[in-house]
């Protein structure tokens, strides 16, 4: 290989990791598949040998409504070339996505994120955090399935404790106004 192709292939390898962030089909918003896939790090570290591309310095990932920030990004693949895990780490480390044109992005926030791609699934550790439509989740560390949206939850001490906000549902107008006496 030639030392102009080098640089070709590793953003080659590159680009392939990032591609499969868009694992996200039956989640992320229709539109967000279709959106292109930017990437901006201070660092990039790639062995297509390993399978595996790191990013490193003020690193955000994007596409539609998809976007991770962090101080690092492992992008591990398998050796067919599909990536199996996206390793996020930060103080914290940040994940959004809009599932739904209706609602408010699913946001959660961890030291450390762990996606693993093929059961779409978060597992967030160290301050661990979720917001779900003003509704909060923290932990010392939460598992959270993206499409069923179960979530799993436990903290480490009296001190670090698992605590959840539930925002009360808005009730129709009809409802909550005072009916008149009738006599």
């Amino acid at each position: 290989m030639n030392s102009v192709d080098a640089p070709r292939r590793l953003a080659a390898v590159a680009l392939a990791a990032i591609f499969a962030l868009t694992g996200l089909q039956a989640l992320a918003l229709p539109g967000d598949r279709e959106q292109p896939v930017k990437v901006s790090a201070d660092n990039l570290k790639a062995n297509r040998s390993k399978n595996l591309s790191v990013y490193s310095g003020n690193v955000v990932i994007s596409q539609g409504s998809l976007q991770i920030r962090a101080d690092r990004v492992e992008v591990h693949g398998n050796s067919k070339g599909e990536i199996n895990k996206v390793v996020a780490t930060g103080t914290p480390a940040h994940f959004q996505q809009q599932v739904k044109e209706s609602t408010s992005p699913v946001k959660a926030r961890a030291k450390r994120i762990e996606f693993l791609v093929s059961s779409d699934a978060l597992e967030l550790t160290g301050e661990a955090f979720v917001d779900r439509d003003g509704n909060t989740l923290s932990a010392e560390r939460i598992d959270y399935d993206l499409g069923s949206e179960q979530m799993q939850a436990q903290g480490q001490s009296e001190k670090k404790r698992v605590e959840m906000i539930w925002k009360p549902e808005s009730q129709p107008e009809s409802e909550t106004a005072p009916q008149p006496d009738s006599q």
